[in-house]
């Protein structure tokens, strides 16, 4: 899409997309600011996912899109619907670690690490990494993923045994798959990893329709992408789908809608804004660009930090301040950092000496409007 992008004028380079949402008259619109700025759908379709397809003589009619019954018959079988679901849920609820406590107790007692120290120990497995070391009580591991223990570092301590523990969400598979047929369609490319088909275009803003959320102007849009983890703006794969049902543990539309309150009060309250915040800025790029239009952040600050007293003495002086500059992934996280650990008169904000320079002048411009420091 080029052309205006919400009354910022035309920018050189390439195209990019917008953030999802649907305005009055079934225009799409751009999210945050002082309310949706609507543009014609034509411009930005494509960001949502709105494509046609050039595959004729399946079913569904020459756009090829698959009805329920037939992406059922093509593809979904239950076997595959299944290792999905299973794939899904290990992306949504990372295991758990448990070690044989032979120092404390009886003989093969099985304990839970703490969170943090199983997040550690799954990071590790991600990366492909054998051994490594994890903190227990002020006790130094090492932990051996291939022989699967856990070596304390005094010498005369014993090797404890380690262990992995699943928690399967609390989902019926069928009825999450007769929920996922009701809004998804064929996407290509057909070898993409979080699956062959989704929801997008007219079948994702229906999603949202009975979700009764407005994604245009609601941060519980954001929450559900981001439970999803889904990697394109507008568009849930068949994995990522699972996932964000599985994060939430519902399997119809119903589930699905009484969770939205949670979603929103989550992101509102605090408790699950950084996640949020920080996945809002890397699906919002558009590859291969590494930062944000400074307009387009502004957007998503309107609808993410609402409460922030300074935000929009923050976004008329950086529109005036930083006009044709583009927002970094280390500025955006600092942002909510002034946002959410500093007070609005700024009292604290000289006992951080690793500020960026854009937010050094934007206090000090804050402190001579205000008449002191």
């Amino acid at each position: 899409p080029s052309g205006s992008r919400g009354g910022v004028g035309r920018r050189p380079g390439p195209p990019r997309r917008a953030s999802f949402g649907v305005g009055r008259r079934g225009s799409l619109a751009f999210v945050g600011g002082t309310g949706a700025q609507a543009v014609k759908c034509g411009r930005i379709c494509r960001s949502l996912g709105f494509r046609r397809s050039s595959r004729r003589g399946r079913p569904g009619g020459v756009d090829g899109r698959l009805s329920p019954e037939d992406m059922a018959k093509d593809d979904l079988d239950d076997a595959g619907w299944d290792a999905d679901c299973e794939a899904a849920f290990q992306v949504a609820l990372p295991p758990a670690w448990e070690f044989r406590d032979r120092a404390w107790g009886s003989p093969g007692v099985w304990r839970t690490f703490p969170e943090a120290v199983s997040a550690e120990i799954n990071a590790m497995k991600r990366r492909g990494q054998r051994r490594g070391n994890v903190s227990l009580g002020g006790t130094e591991l090492v932990v051996d993923l291939q022989a699967m223990v856990a070596e304390p570092m005094d010498q005369y301590a014993v090797p404890r045994s380690l262990r992995m523990t699943w928690r399967h969400p609390q989902v019926n598979k069928a009825s999450l798959k007769q929920f996922y047929l009701r809004y998804c369609e064929e996407l290509p490319p057909a070898d993409h990893p979080a699956g062959a088909d989704g929801i997008a275009g007219e079948k994702f803003l229906e999603l949202f329709k009975d979700l009764n959320v407005d994604p245009g102007s609601d941060v519980a849009a954001l929450a559900l992408s981001a439970a999803c983890n889904a990697s394109e703006m507008g568009v849930f794969r068949r994995r990522e789908f699972i996932c964000g049902c599985a994060v939430m543990e519902v399997d119809n539309i119903n589930d699905m809608r009484e969770k939205v309150p949670e979603l929103r009060a989550n992101v509102l309250q605090g408790k699950s804004l950084p996640d949020v915040y920080a996945y809002t800025f890397g699906v919002a790029l558009e590859a291969p660009s590494k930062v944000l239009p400074l307009e387009e952040a502004q957007q998503y600050w309107a609808l993410l930090l609402p409460d922030w007293a300074l935000r929009e003495e923050f976004c008329d002086w950086a529109g005036k301040h930083m006009r044709g500059k583009a927002i970094s992934r280390d500025l955006w996280m600092m942002v909510l950092k002034l946002a959410t650990e500093v007070p609005a008169d700024l009292s604290t904000y000289d006992d951080n000496p690793a500020w960026p320079v854009v937010l050094d002048e934007f206090v000090e411009y804050h402190r001579e409007r205000c008449g002191g420091s």
